[in-house]
């Protein structure tokens, strides 16, 4: 019986003692203590700078909207801070004044266990009168981008003008104000697509300037490539004896060809073969247009040719 008693009091205080480590973290401390004793490296990459200026007066350029920073120390801690990112990378101009400046990155945050170096350590940038300006956007739409057979008759920008905010020096520099539309799927149809507003200086150098709205919409009017020529009959074989031509004519005298500019370009009047060999009387008929080399159509495609004939 005593026995029993003593082998359930044992029981109770090794589950209680269990019961109280646990509560009290006791294992969960001595396993961080071993983590807390180690040690590793590792960079953590796109870490977004935060900039400190007179933002209702002045434009910064140059400062990079992103840093890489490389931590050393416990691996609990580094683990914790690459997951959390509880910390900040800022850079303070707020006692800077105008013109050109290199600044060192502040970490703020970051656990004093822990070593780092910044990539880079510093920066240069330029702080200058804010001011602003409204401008014009070109569209600017490859060749590449257009189907072949197909041409650009149209395109417009919606909104037609943005806002440019930038350095005095900056704006000065505007030349061009581009809306440049990405190299995707080849057009063969009028469609609208959004593209980024870029602006650059006289030697297409990209300007650091805030776009307001950053981008726009161009409406791109495509059609297939046609060209109006004039045709007229050609005649091939010969009338009996006894007959002679009064008067061929034709339903059209012009026909629309449609295919590469580049061909068409190069066509001038076309002809259209009447065969007399079969000829004995007035006749009426139907004649294919013939097509060009590289000319995918015509419109109409075909012509009714009258031919009159006389006595001789």
């Amino acid at each position: 019986m005593l026995e029993t008693k003593w082998g359930l009091r044992l029981i109770s205080l090794v589950l209680a003692l269990f019961l109280f480590l646990s509560v009290n973290d006791v294992f969960g401390t001595f396993f961080t203590q071993e983590q807390f004793n180690e040690s590793e490296e590792t960079v953590i990459q796109d870490v977004p700078v935060e900039t400190v200026y007179d933002q209702d007066n002045l434009y910064l350029a140059g400062a990079p909207k992103t840093v890489n920073i490389r931590l050393a120390g416990p691996t609990a801690i580094i683990k914790k801070t690459e997951s959390m990112r509880d910390f900040k990378v800022k850079l303070d101009l707020s006692h800077d004044t105008v013109g050109d400046h290199k600044k060192k990155f502040i970490v703020e945050g970051l656990s004093d266990k822990l070593s780092y170096v910044l990539m880079p350590k510093t920066t240069n940038v330029t702080l200058s009168e804010k001011t602003s300006v409204t401008n014009q956007v070109e569209a600017e739409i490859s060749d590449s981008r257009i189907a072949t057979g197909y041409e650009l008759i149209g395109q417009e920008v919606d909104p037609s003008q943005v806002t440019i905010t930038g350095g005095e020096d900056e704006i000065n520099k505007i030349a061009y104000v581009k809306a440049t539309l990405d190299n995707k799927t080849k057009l063969s149809e009028s469609t609208t697509e959004e593209a980024e507003v870029g602006v650059f200086d006289a030697q297409l150098n990209k300007l650091d300037v805030t776009v307001k709205p950053a981008k726009v919409k161009i409406n791109i009017k495509v059609a297939p490539s046609s060209k109006l020529v004039s045709i007229m009959p050609k005649t091939t074989g010969q009338l009996p004896a006894e007959l002679k031509v009064n008067k061929i004519s034709l339903s059209d005298d012009q026909v629309e060809l449609f295919g590469k500019r580049s061909v068409l370009d190069g066509i001038g009047n076309m002809q259209v073969e009447v065969n007399l060999d079969k000829i004995t009387k007035d006749t009426v008929l139907k004649q294919k247009i013939p097509l060009p080399k590289d000319v995918t159509k015509a419109a109409p495609d075909e012509v009714t040719v009258t031919i009159d004939v006389d006595k001789k």
